[in-house]
Order: C-alpha cells, then sequence, then structure tokens
C-alpha cells in the first residue's frame, strides 16, 4: 500500500448559509483530503491508470501537461511513484507557491506568458508538440479519464454521503471533469437534480467567451468536449472580490481554509440556495485549501 492507495472519499460539510437560513441548505466535499491536496489528484492518478492499462506508458516515459498547478502535483505524485518523468507548462501569473511544491516532486516547470490571454499555457504545450515527439500528452482537457474519475469516485462518494438527498450540484468548469463526471452521475441518480456551472463575471464558457480573470482553474480559455451543456442547467458568475471575502469569512468563521476556485463555487451556491428551501440540499466542491495561495 502506498500513498496513491488513500485517494478519495473526502469528507463534506454543512456550511453555515451567509444569506438566510430559510434559504437551501450548502454542502461542501472538502478535496483538500486527497493525497497531493486537491481534487485533481483523482484526475492525475487515473489518467496514468488509463494510459497504463492502454499500454501507452513504459517504465520512463516523459509526459508533459498545461497545468495551473493541481492537477500537476496529481500526476507528479503518481510518476514519482511510478517511475514516469514529467514536464508541467503553467501560467507565469499562477501561485508560485504550487510551482515552489511542484519542483519538489522532481517536477521540470515552463513557464507560459498569461498575456497572451486565457490558455496560454495549453497553447504553449500545443507548440513544443508540433518540435518536440519525446513527450506524451496525456491532456486533462479531452481525456475521457478526467471525468470519468468523478464519475465513478467523486458522484459516487456525494451520493452515498447525502445519503441520496440533493438538490443541485454546483462547480466551476475549468478542464469540465467534475461537472460532467459528477453531473453525469447525479442525473442518473435523479434527472431532477440541478446542475450549476460557475464562471467569473464576464466569461461565458458555453458560448467561448473567455475574458482575463483572476480565479485560477476555471474559464481556462477552452470548451471542453466532454461537456454536455444539455446537462447544464445554467451558469452563475462570480466576482472575484466576493469570492475573496467569502474566503476570509469561512476562515474565520467556520475555520476552513479553502482556495480561490473553492471560494467561487461555495459563493456561487450560496446565491444559489436562494432558489431553494431550508430541506433541500445543494452540494458543492472546494477542489483545494487555501494554503496554495498565501
Amino acid at each position: 500500500m502506498n500513498i496513491l492507495d488513500h485517494m478519495g472519499n473526502t469528507p463534506i460539510v454543512e456550511i453555515k448559509n451567509i444569506y438566510n437560513q430559510k434559504f437551501g441548505r450548502v454542502w461542501v466535499k472538502l478535496e483538500e483530503f486527497n493525497p497531493g491536496g486537491s481534487i485533481k489528484s483523482r484526475v492525475g492518478l487515473k489518467m496514468i491508470n488509463d494510459a497504463e492499462e492502454a499500454g501507452l506508458l513504459s517504465n520512463g516515459s516523459r509526459l508533459i501537461e498545461p497545468t495551473g498547478g493541481n492537477t500537476g502535483i496529481g500526476l507528479a505524485l503518481a510518476s514519482a511513484i511510478k517511475g514516469y518523468k514529467l514536464t508541467l507548462v503553467i501560467p507565469d501569473n499562477f501561485s508560485e507557491e504550487k510551482v515552489n511544491t511542484l519542483k519538489r516532486y522532481g517536477v521540470d516547470i515552463l513557464r507560459s506568458d498569461h498575456r497572451t490571454g486565457p490558455g496560454s499555457h495549453i497553447r504553449m504545450v500545443h507548440d513544443i508538440l508540433k518540435e518536440e515527439s519525446q513527450y506524451i500528452f496525456l491532456d486533462q482537457f479531452s481525456n475521457i479519464s478526467n471525468p470519468n474519475s468523478h464519475y465513478l469516485f467523486t458522484g459516487n462518494e456525494i451520493i452515498i454521503q447525502m445519503k441520496n438527498n440533493i438538490s443541485a450540484f454546483i462547480c466551476g468548469v475549468g478542464s469540465g471533469g467534475t461537472i460532467a463526471g459528477v453531473g453525469r452521475r447525479l442525473k442518473e441518480l435523479n434527472a431532477e437534480i440541478k446542475i450549476i456551472g460557475v464562471q467569473p463575471n464576464g466569461c461565458d464558457i458555453k458560448n467561448g467567451i473567455f475574458t482575463p480573470h483572476k480565479i485560477e482553474a476555471i474559464a481556462v480559455g477552452i470548451i471542453p468536449p466532454f461537456i454536455d451543456f444539455d446537462q447544464i442547467d445554467h451558469f452563475i458568475d462570480v466576482d472575484i472580490e466576493e469570492v475573496q471575502e467569502l474566503r476570509d469569512y469561512l476562515t474565520r468563521k467556520e475555520s476552513i481554509f479553502i482556495g480561490i476556485s473553492s471560494g467561487a463555487n461555495i459563493l456561487a451556491a450560496m446565491k444559489l440556495s436562494k432558489q431553494f428551501k431550508n430541506t433541500e440540499n445543494i452540494v458543492t466542491v472546494a477542489p483545494d485549501s487555501g494554503r496554495s495561495y498565501i
């Protein structure tokens, strides 16, 4: 048994509704309790396991991936244990704490110029692949292992923890794996469960409109191919200042120190709660903790 055997089964907690207790109840699945400290550890491990089963990897294979950090840590965990080399391309405006953590795992880091717009790291990887053939690109943005990790595990965990009593699931859309996988699993449980996306103000992910923003890991400049927008009932927009205020509040009042995209998810869940009664449950995820953003 090693650290990878302890992936998943993260806790879910109720957050006091900041608007009014008469509105829907808000529950948050704390993914910082995964090895590697985020929800993306599930994705990194699933992509590598599936690539191994498909015969795509051998000892010493070199992987490359565009990532803001969390998927990279998941890939780094699995690569270190399984004997693969890993190069990550990260926008140069992303958290230095995450970059320094990745270097500790022995990962090679390349930085893309965020001033070229959302998705700079994705474009840089594609440019590298045109010139160099040594890399294996698992591509979290098109790899079905990404949503499958949430369909098979995260979604089922939520169903068990909530005892089938779920009115809505809401989360940000970056690679799209969480909302696609969890959403599909919950719709199988009950087609009446609402699936809601979260995006920064000024972005319209469904229509491919991305504007510069400061909420890492969502609205990253692509429309994920495995997202079924017919499955998403609607999107809620959030503002970075409100997100930061809520993060501070949750740390002081709930002793829950969450990351930026986690704050976006919870803020959107609170806004959504106004459409529900206090007998109805709204579930979201906190992809990581705030320790990576100090």
